[in-house]
């Protein structure tokens, strides 16, 4: 048998665990795309294209899927971290939904797509990743989201 190409990369690029079942399966909210912003005591999680671009884990909504599931199931294609959607932390002006979400305090990041998926890693807000952001001024909104999230510090 005989696969093209185009098929052969599809399959490599499909291959791989199965996203566990939504958490929030009776939302109905819909969205072109989506994605999660997963900030813990690690920092934020942030996955880097093989362009060098950095981004926060999201993509593409399924037909007939809600934005949170698709938020939650981009996160795992991209990370192999089960990913619980919360509240919704932002649109962007391209009807990107991104929502907060919250993975296990153990768990660690697996690139389970891995001609999409370059690295990993926790993003601390006082360092600047290597390369730069898929979108401009992206940084510089989950820097902002995380830090009205947080509230004031006291010392």
């Amino acid at each position: 048998m005989k696969l093209s190409f185009g098929l052969f990369l599809l399959l490599l690029i499909g291959c791989g665990e199965v996203a566990p079942p939504c958490s929030n399966s009776s939302s109905l909210e819909s969205a072109p795309s989506a994605g999660c912003l997963i900030w813990d005591r690690r920092g934020a999680l942030l996955v880097k294209d093989w362009s060098g671009e950095w981004a926060l884990p999201g993509g593409s909504v399924a037909a007939g899927e809600s934005a949170r599931c698709g938020a939650e199931r981009e996160a795992f294609e991209e990370t192999g971290m089960a990913a619980r959607s919360g509240s919704l932390a932002t649109v962007f002006d391209n009807g990107f939904h991104l929502y907060w979400c919250e993975v296990s305090s153990s768990a660690d990041p697996d690139i389970h797509r891995p001609l999409e998926v370059a690295d990993v890693i926790w993003w601390q807000l006082e360092d600047l990743p290597d390369g730069s952001w898929r979108y401009p001024g992206q940084g510089e909104t989950i820097r902002d989201l995380i830090l009205g999230r947080a509230g004031p510090t006291i010392d």
